[in-house]
């Protein structure tokens, strides 16, 4: 049974796509995404339904011929949700703890589970554990950036996919559990923070109303992006300077139009 997605197929596929680039390249034409499969172990955090699990098992099963259980690991906070009958869902923790040994994956996936997590810092530092040094992490989250959902906090308040919450009844599952919304910028810090390194932003899929917004937008974004980054480079120079990659990136194209962030990181080698 195919598992169905809480998150965007779109962002599994940008997660396909890093990696491709992430972990090592087969040495004959292995056609699962290129990957030399026997070496090879990821763990899915936050698996949900599966459907991260469930594509990338299929891929190695059909494609390069192995058991999926052989090179997948997936945990959640509620287990029984996993619908992909190839692999078991282990329990995470209630205090976080995922229950995997200290560097045991070659890389580590996250699809859309950041936001629904109270400590975010100790979050990413569970996945810099068990990842093996250099081992690539991967970590999705809705972009509270981009300009609908910036367009919206300014007349609602509340973020694209963060709406006010049952104060009754809290199920840390789907938008219910977006209790701890976080900007491509504070993302990348919070990595930083956490151990994690070479940190990078990407998109998923533009959205057109984004898009739209941005163009109506622009002489306020430009005039208003100029006037607080010269305001930086005077009084804080140095920070200005740390920071231009990150508020170069933030301030892109891809970052104001994508419905998700999409975080490229490793464990320092």
């Amino acid at each position: 049974m195919r598992a169905k997605p809480w998150s965007n197929p779109a962002t599994t596929d940008v997660v396909f796509r890093l990696l491709q680039r992430g972990l090592p390249v087969a040495p004959t034409k292995d056609k699962a995404l290129g990957i030399d499969w026997p070496s090879v172990r990821i763990a899915d955090v936050g698996a949900g339904r599966g459907h991260f699990s469930h594509r990338l098992g299929e891929l190695i099963r059909e494609e390069a011929g192995h058991d999926p259980a052989d090179h997948i690991s997936a945990c959640d906070l509620f287990p029984e949700s996993f619908e992909y009958d190839r692999i078991t869902c282990q329990k995470t923790e209630n205090d976080g703890r995922l229950p995997f040994d200290d560097c045991t994956f070659d890389a580590v996936v996250s699809v859309e589970v950041i936001e629904h997590v109270e400590d975010q810092f100790a979050f990413l530092r569970e996945l810099l554990r068990i990842a093996k040094p250099g081992a690539p992490i991967i970590v999705t989250t809705p972009n509270t950036h981009h300009m609908v959902s910036r367009v919206r906090s300014l007349t609602w308040g509340f973020p694209q996919l963060y709406d006010p919450l049952s104060l009754k009844v809290h199920d840390p599952r789907m938008c219910g559990g977006h209790i701890h919304p976080i900007s491509p910028y504070f993302l990348a810090y919070t990595a930083l923070r956490s151990g994690l390194d070479e940190i990078h932003f990407h998109g998923d899929r533009r959205k057109s109303s984004a898009l739209v917004w941005a163009v109506l937008l622009s002489p306020i974004l430009l005039l208003g992006r100029a006037t607080a980054a010269a305001r930086l480079a005077k009084k804080k120079p140095e920070v200005s300077a740390e920071n231009a990659e990150w508020m170069k990136a933030c301030n892109g194209l891809e970052m104001l139009t994508s419905r998700t962030v999409v975080l490229d990181t490793r464990r320092p080698a």
